[in-house]
Order: structure tokens, then C-alpha cells, then sequence
């Protein structure tokens, strides 16, 4: 998939996406979603990405399953993808790299919201496109400001990964791999560590950050 080639880290203000990329049955292996995004900070050891609103999103198109209704499976899925843009407020994703996981934080141009999400996936890949690491599913969600007693941390999507294991669309080493990594992430947010307790202001989005089109071959593997 991508490059055999070494890709070297983005200069600040590069235009990205950040894919899903697994195996859809007859499809083969196949982007499964993908965000665009801008660089602020990217080196050998950590990457932070902005979707800023309006940003381009690509999602499967085909009828959706499980629990929420919106997991499409491979043998659902059309071969096709919808187009939609990223609503809300602006969102930061901070990966370390090697870590099973992304730290993602909203920014509503003012302020960071209260809302911090942990999204389990595969170690970021990088590729000329940005970079691809398959979703796990779960996540992990913190509440509040960690240095307060109103920290809280919770997990998110639990009923999604039993489905997607019940249905072998996630093998069982997968499965495990998710939840050993959101055992180690809870921990890691329960006592307030890195990136919890960073100096995120290095990190600000720029207020009239400018949504990011897709980058073209976005779709190719």
C-alpha cells in the first residue's frame, strides 16, 4: 500500500488526508474512510493534524449496520464513496509515534472545548498522501479539564467492536489489540499523563484556518 519509498515528515501547513485503509472483501484492500487535514507540527516522533470546518470527509456509501446504523460492512458497501465535509468545530489530532492511538481535541475558535477523544487505531503510517492507520472502533473519551477534579474518562463505542467481532469484520487478534490499547490509554488519561497534561497552545488552529480540499488520489492504495 503506497510508497515502498521512505516519506519524509511535512513541512507546517501541508494539506494531508488521513485514511482508514483495510481489507472490504471483494474490494480488496480499499480506503474505508478518509479526512482531510492540515499539518501544524510533523516530525519522526510526533505529528499533530487541523481539519478545520468544511474540510473534505469521504465515507463508504452503502447501507449501514450494528449498532448506530452507521457501519457498513464490506458486503454492503457499493464500491462507492459520499462526500461530506467536517461539521462542528475544528479538530486537533495529536499522535505520538507507535502509540495504538490519536489524542483528538475541538477547537471552536475561540477555546478548546471540553471534550477530549481517543481514538484507537494502528501507529500512523506515513505516505506522500498524509497518513493511513486502520480505526479500531473503540475509543476512549475524556470530560472536563484534567488538571480539575472534574476529570472524567470513559469508554466509547464498546458495543461497535463486539458487533464488528461478532460478525467477523475485526479478526479476534484485532479485537484484543483494541482493547489492550484501551485499557493502556484509560490508564494513561486516568492519571492526567502526556498528552493530557501538554501544553497544547502550540497547537492552537489559526482562527480563519481555511477548509482543506481532498488531495487527489486520495482513493488510491
Amino acid at each position: 500500500m503506497g510508497s515502498a519509498q521512505p516519506v519524509e515528515p511535512f513541512a507546517a501547513g501541508h494539506p494531508v488526508a488521513l485514511r482508514s485503509i483495510r481489507e472490504f472483501g471483494r474490494f480488496g484492500v480499499a480506503v474505508g474512510f478518509a479526512v482531510a487535514g492540515v499539518v501544524l507540527v510533523d516530525s519522526p516522533d510526533l505529528t499533530v493534524v487541523c481539519t478545520p470546518v468544511g474540510s473534505d470527509v469521504r465515507t463508504r456509501a452503502g447501507n449501514g449496520g450494528g449498532p448506530n446504523g452507521r457501519l457498513v460492512l464490506a458486503e454492503s458497501w457499493t464500491g462507492e464513496y459520499e462526500q461530506r465535509t467536517w461539521q462542528g468545530h475544528a479538530v486537533v489530532r495529536v499522535h505520538r509515534a507507535g502509540d495504538p492511538w490519536s489524542i483528538w481535541r475541538w477547537h471552536d475558535g475561540r477555546d478548546w472545548t471540553g471534550e477530549w477523544y481517543g481514538n484507537l487505531e494502528t501507529p500512523w503510517r506515513r505516505t506522500p498522501l498524509g497518513f493511513d492507520s486502520p480505526d479500531w472502533a473503540l475509543d476512549v473519551v475524556g470530560a472536563g479539564d484534567p488538571a480539575r477534579e472534574s476529570w472524567s474518562v470513559r469508554y466509547k463505542d464498546e458495543d461497535e467492536l463486539a458487533w464488528l467481532a461478532e460478525v467477523g469484520a475485526m479478526s479476534e487478534p484485532e479485537v484484543d489489540a483494541a482493547r489492550d490499547a484501551g485499557r493502556r490509554l484509560t490508564s494513561i488519561a486516568q492519571d492526567r499523563a502526556w498528552p493530557f497534561d501538554a501544553d497544547w497552545v502550540p497547537w492552537t488552529p489559526a482562527a480563519r484556518l481555511s477548509a482543506i480540499p481532498m488531495p487527489a488520489g486520495w482513493d488510491r492504495v
